[in-house]
């Protein structure tokens, strides 16, 4: 007997079965997609993660490593110094016998500084490194010499405030770059004594100043230079005493920063600023002289604060 086996058509174990595709529509695969991205974007959202919080994973380096902040990745700086200033004031080409030379040295002068980058811990380059600077001096037990030997009450206060920006060249201990703008307010009060070959020396200068700086390390500290360009707005006392005076500045400063303990760092360096005047005198004026130059001058030590 022979047997005999039927293939129906529509089996699943037939060869010969027909294969069906489910097929989605454009509509169902956009929503597919747009519900993995959304799911995706919430993930990376979460709290926690790299996006929602730039510094996050910076923080988790540093922690790793436990590496304090220095000066190019703070996000404030604080120091506080002890200045021993100088200044000296002299004339060129002077022709009139009314006018005399001042000269002032060791003069103790506390002062204030300080820096703020307020989006540090940003994921944008530009904006992480741009930050905003403060620093305030004022002189201590400041007398001049007045008519007879005479002891006059003098002051001294210098008031710097600007934009700061930075660039690091070789990672966080590398070298950095700074660059500036800002205010800067220089005020020598001489009190008035009625006699105006004294009183001239009072100067009170307010400057826009514009300035670049650097920090390199080397070895356990690290070495600081710059300088900056000065263009009075008003110069005080002593350009009143003489025919369409105008007057330009200039500054430097050197420093060497020695770390001590985790932020903090020890300070020694040395500042000098001189203004340079040009007077178009005549020979009918009261005061005769061609120019004159400013010299301010400082040693300072202190201490300063990186924090995060």
């Amino acid at each position: 007997m022979q047997r005999r086996t039927l293939a129906c058509p529509f089996s699943p174990l037939s060869p010969r079965a027909p294969r069906r595709r489910a097929r989605r529509s454009p509509a169902a695969a956009l929503l597919g997609a747009a519900l993995s991205a959304l799911s995706m974007l919430l993930a990376l959202l979460s709290p926690g993660s790299a996006l929602a919080d730039p510094g996050a994973a910076s923080s988790a380096e540093r922690d790793e490593g436990a590496r304090p902040p220095t000066a190019g990745t703070a996000l404030f700086s604080a120091g506080v110094d002890l200045e021993i200033a100088g200044r000296t004031l002299s004339y060129s080409d002077l022709l009139s016998d009314n006018l005399r030379t001042y000269e002032v040295l060791g003069v103790p002068m506390p002062s204030l500084r300080g820096e703020l980058y307020p989006f540090a811990r940003s994921a944008v380059p530009v904006l992480r490194d741009l930050g905003v600077e403060l620093s305030y001096a004022r002189a201590l037990g400041l007398d001049s010499e007045g008519a007879g030997g005479a002891s006059v009450s003098t002051s001294w206060s210098r008031l710097h405030a600007g934009l700061r920006g930075r660039y690091r060249l070789a990672g966080q201990d590398g070298p950095v770059l700074f660059a500036g703008g800002g205010l800067r307010w220089t005020d020598f009060d001489i009190e008035s004594t009625g006699d105006p070959s004294r009183d001239a020396a009072s100067v009170s200068y307010v400057a826009l100043r514009v300035g670049v700086d650097g920090r390199l390390p080397v070895g356990p500290v690290a070495l600081e230079a710059g300088g900056g360009v000065q263009a009075p707005l008003s110069m005080g006392a002593l350009a009143s005493h003489f025919r369409a005076p105008s007057a330009g500045g200039v500054d430097f400063r050197v420093a060497v920063a020695a770390p001590f303990a985790p932020g903090l760092e020890a300070r020694a360096g040395v500042s000098y600023a001189r203004f340079f005047y040009d007077f178009d005198s005549e020979p009918e004026d009261t005061y005769i002289a061609g120019g004159a130059l400013d010299q301010l001058f400082s040693v300072h030590l202190g201490v300063a604060y990186h924090g995060e």
